[in-house]
């Protein structure tokens, strides 16, 4: 991945709040945005992914310009090289876990080196054939952001994905992201040296 720095300027206006938020980022490693519940974290995550859009907004990744309202500029969401992991993790309940990277290496254009990579570093080998049910809420999160890392997205998207991963493994993930782009949601400050912090809807 690139280490040219990101540039995200988006602003959103609802009757419960208004966010405006511009951020430079580095090129490599993980930035958190903490605030409190209903301060836009995750509509900000979403404007970014072209899922919703924001108004006056700027969104250059990597070098590649995603959204730029001034120049009329939107590129759909499936045009955007990202992955995203909800904070429910999205995987599909009729496959087992092996189906559901499959599905990602079919659909995704994803490479079987870089699926194998994701399954060793998020350390689900012994979870393939399992099937989504009988997985843990921390299981399932690191089955969907392998599926997402396995993409080799040139930005990562995760709305609060440690939050069901125990303390030790929350430490062993965020070290492994730091070696991509990553954009992290989470309800309260995360202090790690490395990380870039900003908080939403400070005062």
């Amino acid at each position: 991945m690139t280490r040219q720095n990101n540039q995200i300027r988006v602003t959103v206006a609802r009757a419960e709040f208004h966010l405006a938020a511009e951020l430079s980022l580095p090129g490599r490693g993980i930035t958190v945005l903490y605030g409190p519940s209903g301060s836009g974290k995750t509509t900000l995550l979403r404007c970014v992914a072209g899922l919703e859009r924001g108004k006056a907004s700027l969104v250059r990744i990597a070098g590649e310009v995603w959204q730029d309202d001034s120049r009329r500029i939107f590129l759909p969401t499936w045009r955007r090289s990202l992955g995203y992991v909800f904070q429910e993790a999205s995987l599909f309940d009729h496959l087992d876990v092996k189906g559901n990277l499959a599905y990602a290496e079919r659909h995704a254009g994803v490479k079987p080196i870089a699926l194998d990579a994701a399954i060793e570093l998020l350390g689900i080998g012994t979870l393939l054939r399992r099937r989504v049910h009988e997985l843990s809420g921390g299981e399932r999160q690191r089955v969907a952001i392998a599926r997402a890392l396995a993409r080799q997205p040139r930005l990562l998207l995760l709305d609060e994905p440690l939050a069901s991963l125990d303390l030790a493994r929350q430490g062993d993930r965020s070290r492994a992201l730091r070696d991509h782009t990553a954009l992290l949601q989470h309800h309260q400050r995360v202090r790690q040296p490395r990380n870039f912090v900003h908080g939403v809807g400070d005062a």
